[in-house]
């Protein structure tokens, strides 16, 4: 005979734990040794109709061959029954529990950490797919409810939610199981509680709070986990333990929120087990005195000092001085995104001017007053040594978003709520640096295939990077173009490192394992750049944020953090970094979704002023836009229509310009580049009229060989040379390129005078060949240009000065004219053999004679 027993007292999970038993074992009789707590009494009332008992005395130890132990792995505490089961070793034993167990696990037990044990035999069930009638769907749901505080106990796991799920579809009934669950205590229950809370208090371990409770009962109770989950939410404490001590054992349950002390390292020590949050033990025989004084002792060993301010605050902070103006304060706030800042003289915390008064001490004309005159000098502040609570605190009552924090009346750094909120909700709200080390620790290991096909002598690199970041104990990341494009599987040579530290330390300390390389530093940017034989580089720089005086003018630095960094650059796409750090090698960082940008080929601003501060940032926008085949995002669309409009582009310096308008030559779509910078207007604002570009994309197979200089000369080629004048106005092109573009105009305006085929031959001889290609797709040259080279291509001479002496002429002018001569017969088709060449060129040096 098999049978199906549960502990003594019994509750929901162990009730439902049978049903779901019996449905897997349906040749086995439910058996019942011991008394029911009282909710389940109530419920047996009504349903032994449903559910046949048989009473443990009407068993024979002798009958039973199996024995189902369910919602505990202990078979003394299925009472007497089980106690004589036990001592008969011909019985075959399973067990089904949730419990924490310390032992090893034998064949025939199911012991897993799950929130209810009826929660196993439900996955079973649906594993077989055997079907539950709505009734006993119920009373299933109503045990896994029960037994994790209706799936809001700290103990709850996804498969408890998953279960219930399946009850639901499986007709379970949401009333009937409210109906049972929204009870009040039972009298014992109330009384332990109340002991519990009579009893308790918060020990503070090195500063770390515990919530301390203890209390004892001759009788079992059962529901103790609901009894401890009442006493958390009445006493607030973030890890607390209760100690009870019913019959001959004493129950010890420890809670933890998350940012509390792991508790199961602590109950391990007294046989149980459990996770960080919720974890129990049951010791036998125990003194509730001993066990104490044992679990304090445990405590003080474990326990970590609490995070104090100094830990959670963000520095260094952006200040201004009293006589600050607020025009410029306007520009910071504008700049950084804060809704106010510090005012310190000599680090000293004086006030704070927030972004309401400077925008209406602006709206009055006011820009050149200074701060003093506006700012608030009673300022709420922490100390740097105050625990994280006390923010939490002064945040809450005064409805602040950010406290200044001081030590010894120095300004030291600044908290917000985003830190305090990373502590009183740890795991269960995604705040957006856990989402950014989630997803990044996620797609580690597609970074990491990805970076393993790069060519050797990259990877070589960041090895010697990943090294020497260990050595020099600071962190390292790859940034910019490089990531960009490793994600998108594109080859790329532009490695760029920023470190959290010294770059220029950094790179010394790494020239030792690429010796090879040449370094060279820049001290006022704090970056440095090694230059390899071959002409690759690399650049190192400190993190650092920079800031714009005025639109478009070259950055100024300040030292800042690795968040700075990626948020000073110009787009998401741009803005992702890899980590090169031994232990996190490979984890993307991307605190700026550049990776869903990517994704979905858009091209979006950091910031609402990014082409305000950096207008060459506009050029960069279409580049990469059309390069990789993306979309403006709308917000960066927009902008970029409205810092032409206002006006900003022509504040940018000349180089800047032309540095990034060549870049965009450099493109292999530079074509559809140049179609967009006319249609937005941006090539308008620029060169202060409509000119007649040619950006052609009939030309798209053939601009695929063409050079830079040829490229721009095809682009310029349909202006008058009026226009193209005003273009060189606007532009520095490096001398080569000028040359050529003036050659162009020259050789145009000569084009134009009726020539001889010899005349045209001289005149394109002294020109640059793209000059002469370039002119040649012009349909006003094109035939005569063409006629001309095409003679020039069927030229063959072989006479040369020094046959010309051979022949008696004198060195000097003389031989270039009969050369000269000979060229211009050969063009004119006087000539079409060697013989009648050198026939040719001795008459003529005979003459000469």
């Amino acid at each position: 005979m098999d049978i199906i027993l549960a502990h003594r007292q019994l509750d929901f999970d162990a009730l439902a734990s049978m049903v779901a038993a019996q449905k897997i074992y349906p040749n086995s009789e439910l058996v019942m040794d011991g008394k029911p707590n009282v909710y389940v009494q109530d419920f047996l009332a009504l349903s032994r109709d449903q559910l046949r008992f048989r009473k443990a005395q009407d068993i024979s130890v002798d009958e039973v061959s199996r024995v189902i132990l369910v919602d505990t792995h202990e078979l003394h505490r299925a009472g007497q029954l089980g106690e004589k089961v036990a001592k008969n070793h011909t019985v075959e034993l399973e067990i089904y529990d949730h419990h924490p167990y310390a032992g090893k696990l034998k064949p025939g037990m199911v012991i897993e950490p799950v929130g209810a044990c009826a929660t196993l035999l439900v996955e079973k069930l649906a594993g077989l797919g055997l079907p539950l009638s709505s009734f006993e769907a119920t009373l299933i749901a109503i045990g896994i409810y029960d037994d994790t505080g209706s799936l809001l106990f700290d103990s709850t796991t996804v498969r408890d939610v998953h279960a219930v799920a399946y009850l639901l579809g499986q007709g379970a009934n949401l009333g009937v199981i409210a109906k049972y669950l929204r009870r009040p205590l039972a009298e014992e229950q109330k009384e332990l509680l109340q002991q519990l809370l009579d009893q308790g208090q918060t020990e503070f371990f090195d500063g770390l709070p515990v919530y301390i409770s203890y209390a004892e009962t001759e009788d079992y109770v059962g529901g103790l986990a609901l009894l401890v989950h009442r006493v958390g939410e009445l006493e607030g404490a973030d890890t607390w333990f209760v100690l009870v001590k019913m019959e001959n054992r004493v129950y010890i349950v420890g809670r933890s929120r998350g940012r509390g002390l792991p508790v199961n390292g602590l109950v391990q020590l007294f046989g149980g087990a459990g996770h960080e949050r919720a974890a129990s033990a049951t010791v036998k025989d125990g003194e509730l005195p001993v066990i104490l004084r044992q679990l304090r002792s445990a405590i003080k060993s474990r326990a970590n000092r609490p995070h104090m301010v100094r830990d959670i605050m963000s520095y260094p902070v952006k200040t201004v001085s009293p006589e600050t103006k607020l025009g410029e304060v306007e520009q910071n706030l504008l700049r950084y995104g804060h809704t106010g800042v510090p005012v310190t003289v000599d680090k000293r915390l004086v006030g704070i001017i927030s972004r309401r008064d400077v925008d209406k001490a602006i709206k009055h004309g006011l820009q050149h007053a200074p701060v003093k005159g506006f700012m608030t000098t009673k300022v709420l502040t922490v100390d740097v040594e105050a625990p994280w609570e006390e923010v939490q605190r002064l945040m809450v009552q005064h409805d602040i978003g950010r406290l200044p924090v001081v030590e010894e009346g120095n300004l030291v750094g600044i908290v917000s709520r985003s830190d305090v909120l990373r502590l009183v909700h740890g795991g269960s709200v995604p705040i957006e640096t856990q989402l950014v080390r989630e997803r990044s620790v996620a797609m580690r290991q597609d970074i990491l295939n990805l970076i393993e096909h790069l060519p050797e002598e990259v990877r070589n690199i960041l090895e010697s990077v990943r090294d020497t970041a260990q050595e020099e104990q600071c962190s390292v990341y790859l940034v910019g173009g490089f990531v960009r494009d490793l994600l998108l599987s594109v080859p790329t040579q532009d490695l760029d490192f920023v470190v959290e530290g010294s770059g220029g330390q950094f790179a010394q300390a790494l020239m030792r394992k690429i010796p090879e390389g040449k370094l060279t530093q820049h001290v006022k940017f704090g970056t440095a750049q090694i230059i390899f034989p071959d002409g690759s580089h690399l650049d190192v720089a400190s993190t650092r944020w920079e800031h714009y005086s005025f639109p478009g003018a070259l950055p100024q630095v300040e030292e800042s953090c690795l968040r700075d960094d990626l948020f000073r650059r110009d787009f998401t796409i741009n803005s992702m970094a890899i980590c090169l750090n031994a232990e996190r090698f490979g984890e993307l960082v991307d605190y700026y979704s550049g990776k869903r940008d990517l994704q979905q080929g858009k091209i979006r601003f950091l910031h609402n002023i990014s082409f305000i501060d950096d207008p060459t940032r506009m050029l960069r926008a279409i580049r990469f836009a059309e390069r990789y085949n993306f979309s403006l995002a709308k917000e960066t669309h927009e902008a970029l229509h409205t810092a032409i409009d206002s006006g900003v582009l022509v504040k940018l310096s000349i180089e800047r310009f032309t540095e990034e308008l060549m870049l965009i030559f450099k493109e292999v779509n530079y074509l559809a580049m140049g179609q967009t910078l006319i249609k937005c207007g941006l090539f308008k604002a620029w060169f202060g009229e409509d000119l007649i570009w040619n950006f052609s994309l009939d030309d798209l197979e053939n601009s695929a060989q063409w050079s830079l200089n040829m490229r721009w000369l095809i682009a310029i080629s349909n202006m008058d040379t009026a226009n193209i004048e005003k273009v060189l106005e606007r532009v520095s092109l490096n001398r080569t390129l000028r040359d050529e573009t003036l050659a162009f105009m020259g050789l145009r305006e000569t084009l134009k005078v009726s020539m001889t085929l010899s005349e045209m031959d001289r005149v394109l001889a002294k020109t640059p060949k793209c000059v002469v290609s370039a002119l040649a797709r012009d349909e006003h040259y094109k035939k005569q240009i063409s006629e001309c080279l095409e003679a020039g291509q069927k030229i063959n001479m072989s006479v040369d000065g020094k046959l010309l002496i051979q022949m008696g002429v004198k060195q000097g002018p003389k031989i270039g004219e009969i050369l000269d001569r000979v060229r211009t017969a050969w063009l004119e088709g006087r000539i079409r053999t060697s013989e009648e060449e050198q026939e040719l060129a001795r008459q003529w040096a005979n003459a000469q004679r």
